[in-house]
């Protein structure tokens, strides 16, 4: 059984809080892990290469030369894809569909997944409410540095206004992102070493994806 760490906003442990659906013999799907974050990265894709096709690239309506006689390949455009300045041939188009389906089983169970992972490799830290009198950035630096943890982390909070002292605590420091729990997803969990989140975000990931 897995036990996550609960801190006050002197970085110090006041209890913690157990996690009974962790596999004994759990090992994460890579595989299936892999396909949610390339499905995430390719549909958030925005097309805007563009190649001009031979019928796109202006002039060449005349003909270069007569059809026979002169000795050289017969040609009826230079602005055909073999000819300097021409079209091109199979270039990128802002029209392909970038996009990768995934069915919701899948995509929840790779998520599941993810955060049982960093529960494992203890990358996940919860935090009881931090009692901030106003926004303070350096009061919310220092609760993080009193964690320990080094590199990016992301911070879970619940999308309410009694939650906006401690967002606004956080959001200015460069290597934090700050997300609500229903829009938890593979990128953010991969991107950021350390999850930071408040107890009632917690219980809202637990709710959504059976964690």
């Amino acid at each position: 059984m897995a036990k996550l760490s609960v801190f006050d906003i002197e970085g110090k442990q006041v209890r913690e809080v157990s996690v009974d659906t962790i596999p004994v013999d759990f090992k994460p799907n890579t595989v299936l892990i892999s396909r949610s974050l390339r499905r995430q990265l390719s549909n958030a894709r925005i097309p805007c290469a563009h190649c001009k096709t031979r019928a796109e690239v202006s002039g060449g309506g005349r003909k270069p030369w007569r059809q026979k006689g002169t000795g050289r390949a017969r040609q009826g455009s230079t602005r055909a894809v073999q000819w300097r300045g021409g079209g091109v041939a199979f270039g990128p188009r802002p029209s392909r569909n970038w996009n990768i389906g995934m069915n919701r089983k899948e995509r929840k169970a790779a998520l599941k997944q993810l955060v049982w992972s960093k529960i494992q490799d203890g990358e996940v830290f919860l935090f009881s409410d931090l009692q901030f009198e106003k926004p303070s950035t350096r009061k919310g630096w220092a609760f993080l540095e009193s964690l320990g943890r080094e590199g990016k982390i992301l911070v879970l909070l619940p999308n309410d206004e009694k939650f906006d002292t401690i967002r606004k605590s956080f959001r200015n420091i460069s290597y934090v992102t700050i997300l609500p729990p229903e829009r938890l997803n593979t990128f953010d969990l991969l991107n950021n070493p350390t999850v930071v989140a408040h107890e009632d975000a917690f219980e809202t990931v637990r709710a959504t994806w059976q964690v």
